[in-house]
């Protein structure tokens, strides 16, 4: 038999369950503007009837309900919409790093432009030609020597940019992989905490929705595979071994492998690794993109592979051999004094190689533009200073095609140099503003099930007020009812 009090404890349970979706309410509401926030819901459930089925039950019309109860505070989330985001999000690290990359690349080569190498190159070309025409003007030949040392400063500073590029980016990659580090120790953290939590049968929706933020971060910067367990707990992993692993995490570092005797392509290693010889085969992330575009020591052919070096050493190749050339022909002239020809560029660090970082004008020549040989004997083998031949052979190098570059002239080889740098430039601006577009409507299609709609939440909190007012408008009258059976009921005839 039901109590006297059977419709107080519905009222009850009715004023309690919408008072919580109320605060579920308020609570997507407070978070609407908050990073990696969920949706979360209120999910409502009969409780159980009465009375309950027997053999033995009293007669009567059937179970009679008991109210309401809050079930689960569920998290609106869709698995396949968060894995989509981490796989395009990883593409779009890659092409944001390579971008970054290739315009400070654009930046330093600074073509076309009055200063860029085409252009100081070229005015070496006039200075030669104005040598051949006036070849006793000691400020013709003054001129040859300042516009030489330009642009062998030019080489200078392109090689010492490029390299200072590469310092810089691997000061990127050890801030990204302290990052790295961080976000997995803060993810086994969150690991035990939820663990802790759900343990009871609770859902810890805002520690999850923490997790899954900072996921979402580390799945842009090193690709990452990512498992839940049946405890609620992610292992996430990177080149085939556990970074974060229940409530442990582990850690990377940024180190060298052997024979890389420049220093300048740290790999990143396990850092519980006992011998740093094999690197992590990262295939995607910020950090790859970095890795690509600075490039990586390769043993075989004990050099730098990548990008930037194959850069530098095709502006290595066009110094060395210009000046070889430009030294063949001048060390076959004559100067003012009718002595033979020096070399002309040379390696200031004394190598005997000449590269892009070394090569310099003779400081003979910088001293005494007298010794510039712009003269050839002529055909009776006798010597005529005024004589601008072989400052003619010199400025015609400016045509010469040259087998060692690949039967290109000076000025097409590094044409073709930039053209090959804005062409790979503008692949990683497209692929980077294509990316950005496809993570942008992945976010937009997660935000429409998991972001909050204040509209929504509005309607939500109205429906909810109500259907507490009317709970609690149910108890008033139940009041009203016992209070009539209590104090009123037989007193008639008195």
């Amino acid at each position: 038999m039901r109590s006297t009090f059977f419709g107080l404890e519905i009222g009850k349970r009715g004023l309690q369950t919408q008072q919580f979706a109320l605060e579920v309410t308020g609570h997507n509401i407070a978070n609407a503007n908050t990073p990696g926030f969920t949706r979360q819901e209120a999910v409502m459930s009969t409780t159980a009837p009465f009375p309950t089925p027997s053999l033995n039950r009293a007669a009567g019309a059937g179970q009679v309900g008991t109210g309401v109860d809050i079930t689960e505070i569920r998290r609106m989330r869709d698995n396949f919409l968060d894995m989509q985001m981490r796989g395009e999000s990883r593409s779009l690290g890659y092409w944001e790093a390579q971008s970054d990359i290739l315009a400070k690349i654009e930046g330093i080569v600074n073509e076309p432009s009055e200063s860029g190498l085409r252009t100081v190159m070229e005015n070496l070309w006039k200075a030669v030609e104005a040598l051949s025409n006036d070849p006793e003007s000691l400020a013709a030949r003054s001129l040859v020597t300042e516009r030489a040392k330009s642009l062998a400063e030019t080489f200078n500073y392109l090689d010492t940019k490029m390299n200072e590029l590469t310092t810089d980016l691997n000061s990127t990659l050890q801030t990204r992989v302290d990052e790295v580090n961080s976000l997995g120790r803060q993810i086994a953290d969150l690991n035990q905490q939820i663990l802790k939590v759900e343990v009871t049968d609770a859902n810890a929706n805002d520690l999850r929705d923490k997790r899954d933020y900072l996921v979402d971060q580390l799945a842009k910067i090193i690709d990452i595979r990512v498992s839940e367990d049946q405890r609620g707990t992610v292992t996430i992993t990177t080149s085939g071994r556990p970074l974060v692993q229940g409530e442990r995490s582990s850690e990377l570092v940024l180190g060298y492998v052997t024979g890389d005797t420049d220093q300048l392509y740290p790999e990143i290693y396990w850092a519980d690794d006992t011998v740093q010889s094999v690197p992590l085969d990262i295939s995607g992330g910020y950090i790859r993109g970095v890795i690509d575009a600075r490039g990586r020591w390769d043993e075989g052919d004990s050099k730098g592979v990548g990008f930037i070096p194959a850069f530098r050493e095709h502006l290595d190749t066009l110094a060395r051999e210009f000046a070889g050339e430009f030294n063949a022909i001048h060390q076959g002239g004559f100067d003012l004094d009718g002595i033979g020809g020096d070399v002309f560029f040379k390696a200031k660090d004394g190598a005997s190689d000449i590269s892009a970082g070394n090569i310099a004008v003779n400081e003979l020549l910088l001293a005494d533009p007298r010794k510039i040989a712009a003269a050839l004997l002529d055909a009776d083998g006798a010597f005529n200073k005024g004589d601008g031949h072989n400052a003619l052979e010199l400025a015609q190098l400016k045509q010469k095609k040259i087998h060692e570059l690949g039967d290109f002239t000076p000025e097409d080889y590094y044409s073709a140099l930039i053209g090959e740098l804005g062409v790979t430039a503008q692949e990683a601006y497209r692929m980077a503003d294509n990316q950005e577009l496809l993570v942008s409507q992945i976010e937009s299609n997660r935000q429409s099930v998991s972001g909050v709609s204040l509209d929504e939440e509005i309607v939500n909190m109205i429906r909810f007020q109500h259907a507490y007012s009317a709970a609690s408008r149910l108890i008033t009258v139940m009041d009203e009812m016992i209070d009539l059976v209590i104090n009123r009921m037989g007193l008639v005839g008195r």
